[in-house]
């Protein structure tokens, strides 16, 4: 999608593209080539071949000054209550019909979209990501692949800082396919090691850098849980660190972890048929954390960020972890595992150790773990989980209600800390049969924290979609990245 701004006395497009609110009235102004066109949008509207209903798109013809120019318009809505989420809505809907009708140029009015509760920044920074975003498609692995759509979008503005906005939003935007199509790779091609050179490449030439440890490395330095995990499969597993530095060299980096398991059978503990067909989605939250990473350094954001990625896979072969066997984490205690399908606290507990090593201000954590999250919440919402008072769970849940995305804190509780002591063999427990079984795994995560602030998403639910949406197609969503990457521009 190329998107050029243009001053509103150029010259248009044939295509014409306008916002049209509730009321008429709401428009400060509205012309083409000098010209108001106030008046010919009354008309249509009035004659109901364009409407102000939210989101939907209209397309008619109209003449002026003896030009014919095709006019494509959304609906506003009441533009006194058009607020973020709305415009991802409405720029999401626009750019999905442009794309449909495969228009490959045309001129956007972008006074025509602004609102009275948005910035003009905002609504320029929502164009631009929704224009990658709402847009994606994954078809790497089909044969007859569709064209690649590239329009030139005309912006037509007098406004400042509009087109840096836009190109801001596009980083954005273009960090979320980037974690999409990471998700979407069947698992037989994304193995760990193959994940850790994907990763390795997209960052090379770039002001991020990656180190990769691997099976033999893992075992030597004692990360004993992720070659639990991964000891059961030909591919063995990997820790990938990503390390970004915007920031002063004397600020304290904050620590992205991301559970990377790209293939869950379950191990031992195997999965029916029917919840393996998804399993390949079991990494999405390390791809999450390569997307927030991505815009970080893209938009130069002056902050310090080390990502650690724990990548397996959790097979089943005579060498895999068995219900009671017992490992001894990077902490040095050890674990007693009753259920191997309770692997991604497993990962994270070695990653989570591993990344305080770094002496992070705060350790945020990015996991598909439990079904019980969804179930407490359903399937479009995040729980998250704070260890103490002082990780910035307010800052990050205001930002997530302006970015629309919704997310929930759960407790971590005195009775948790309790049962993932539970055994009689070894210092903790990674499963418990009882219920709260996503505080139980939050808790066992968190204990791999220490005293440094940390928080702990379980993103179960909203990974992924069924259903196809203003956002994009079903699959991925990149969920918590728009986010974190606002939260992060904040610091």
């Amino acid at each position: 999608m190329n998107i050029s701004v243009n001053s509103t006395n150029q010259s248009v497009q044939q295509t014409l593209i306008v916002g049209v609110p509730e009321h008429l009235n709401q428009f400060e102004t509205l012309s083409v080539n000098g010209v108001d066109i106030r008046e010919n949008i009354g008309f249509l509207k009035q004659n109901h071949l364009i409407g102000s209903s939210l989101g939907k798109v209209y397309q008619t013809h109209f003449q002026l000054q003896d030009e014919h120019y095709r006019l494509i318009s959304v609906g506003l809505g009441n533009l006194k209550q058009l607020d973020y989420t709305q415009l991802l809505q409405v720029f999401g809907k626009l750019f999905q019909f442009l794309k449909s009708e495969h228009i490959l140029s045309a001129s956007l009015l972008f006074e025509s979209f602004i609102s009275k509760k948005v910035s003009r920044k905002d609504v320029a920074e929502v164009l631009g990501q929704q224009s990658v975003r709402a847009i994606y498609q994954f078809d790497n692995y089909k044969s007859n692949k569709s064209a690649l759509y590239s329009p030139t979008i005309f912006v037509h503005s007098d406004a400042e800082n509009i087109a840096d906005a836009i190109t801001q939003g596009k980083v954005l935007g273009e960090s979320i396919n980037t974690a999409r199509t990471y998700s979407n790779m069947p698992p037989n091609i994304l193995t760990p090691g193959y994940y850790a050179e994907l990763i390795d490449d997209h960052f090379k030439d770039s002001q991020v850098e990656v180190d990769i440890k691997d099976g033999e490395q893992l075992q030597d330095e004692g990360f004993g849980l992720i070659h639990a995990v991964g000891k059961g499969s030909a591919h063995s597993p990997r820790v990938i660190t990503i390390t970004y530095n915007g920031g002063p060299q004397n600020v304290a980096p904050i620590a992205l972890v991301g559970k990377g398991i790209t293939y869950d059978s379950g191990g031992y503990s195997i999965k029916p048929k029917v919840g393996m067909q998804t399993m390949k989605f079991d990494m999405c939250g390390s791809a999450n954390v390569i997307g927030m990473i991505e815009a970080a350094a893209r938009l130069q954001l002056p902050v310090n960020i080390v990502g650690v990625i724990a990548a397996a896979e959790n097979m089943v072969n005579e060498a895999a972890m068995k219900p009671d066997d017992i490992f001894t984490a990077l902490s040095g205690e050890s674990v007693e595992v009753l259920n191997t399908d309770a692997e991604g606290r497993l990962v994270l507990g070695d990653a989570v150790f591993y990344a305080n090593q770094f002496q992070p201000s705060v350790i945020l954590d990015f996991a598909t773990l439990t079904g019980a999250a969804v179930a407490a919440l359903g399937e479009d919402k995040a729980a998250v989980f704070k260890n103490n008072t002082n990780a910035p769970i307010n800052e990050i849940l205001t930002t997530a209600r302006k970015m629309d995305e919704f997310v929930f804190e759960l407790p971590i509780t005195s009775t948790e800390q309790q049962l993932i002591r539970q055994t009689d063999v070894a210092d903790l427990v990674n499963h418990t049969n009882g219920h709260g079984k996503a505080l139980f795994a939050a808790t066992f995560i968190s204990h791999f924290a220490g005293d440094t602030p940390h928080l702990h998403f379980d993103i179960a639910g909203p990974a992924t979609t069924t259903k196809a949406s203003y956002l994009g197609p079903k699959g991925p969503t990149g969920y918590m990245i728009p986010t974190i990457v606002e939260w992060l521009r904040q610091q």
